[in-house]
Parts: structure tokens; C-alpha cells; sequence
């Protein structure tokens, strides 16, 4: 364990909590289904389950961002909705000046610690594993599991 006490993301690694992406090349990033198979093989959850849960998680990101409202997730970082204003551009392929509309974009600012592990190396503190059951039909319980 680090001096935060919890475990760092090596060690989160070796003892699989957290994937490690087999091809690193930037062309194939990590898709949606990679990270249902995780879940799915890190929970006693179903594939359908799985996915059902990542999707309920897009969904209230997404719903939330809409909404013009930002979204923080401790240690990771910030999606931020912001409002970008009417300009004059120009068409590359002809050069001609057209205006381009005022729109909301979504911007991520990393979070301080999520920064320092990437340039450094440095280990972000890693939640003990959950443990997902079904409580009902419709309801999920967590059951921190022991290290």
C-alpha cells in the first residue's frame, strides 16, 4: 500500500482490479465493450448486466452534460460544458469565409492526481473492490470485498 492507503495502480493491476489494455497503440483505444467485459468478469454480473450497468452510467453522464450541468468524479477530473460563440471561419477546401454557429462544446480537465500518475508515474489511490449483488429485480447492493 501507498502512503495514502490505498492500493496503487500496479498493484491494482497484478492483482487484476483494473485492466491492463493489451494493445497500446492509439489507433485502438479501449471500446465500451472492453470495459463491459471487465466489469463482467470483475463482478458476479452477467454480460447483459454488465453492459445494462455501463450504458445506465453513459446515460446519466450524458443526461447530465445535456443538461448544461458539469460533471466532477473525485481523482479522475471534470467534464465541463461551456459555450463557444458565433465566429467567421473558412472552408479549407475552398477558402471561402462562413460563418460558423455558436454551439456548447464538452471539455475534460484531468484532475490533479489523475496528471501527476500519467506524467510521473505516480500511483492514484484505488477504491477497494466492490463486489456487485442483486438485491431485487431492479436494485444493486455494494459489498466492499476484503483485501
Amino acid at each position: 500500500m501507498n502512503h495514502t492507503g490505498s492500493l496503487g495502480i500496479p498493484a491494482a493491476r497484478e492483482m487484476g482490479y483494473i485492466p491492463v489494455h493489451q494493445n497500446d497503440e492509439r489507433d485502438n483505444p479501449m471500446t465500451k465493450a472492453d470495459l463491459a467485459e471487465f466489469i463482467q468478469d470483475n463482478t458476479d454480473m452477467t454480460k447483459a448486466d454488465a453492459l445494462d450497468a455501463l450504458e445506465g452510467l453513459l446515460e446519466i453522464i450524458k443526461t447530465t452534460l445535456e443538461a448544461g450541468e458539469d460533471l466532477k468524479i473525485a481523482n479522475f477530473g471534470k467534464f465541463e460544458v461551456r459555450q463557444k460563440n458565433a465566429r467567421v471561419g473558412r472552408n479549407p477546401q475552398t477558402g471561402e469565409a462562413m460563418t460558423i454557429e455558436e454551439r456548447q462544446i464538452v471539455t475534460f480537465r484531468p484532475a490533479t492526481l489523475l496528471k501527476k500518475c500519467l506524467n510521473d508515474g505516480s500511483h492514484i489511490p484505488v477504491a477497494k473492490p466492490l463486489k456487485w449483488r442483486r438485491k431485487t429485480k431492479s436494485a444493486w447492493k455494494q459489498e466492499v470485498l476484503p483485501l
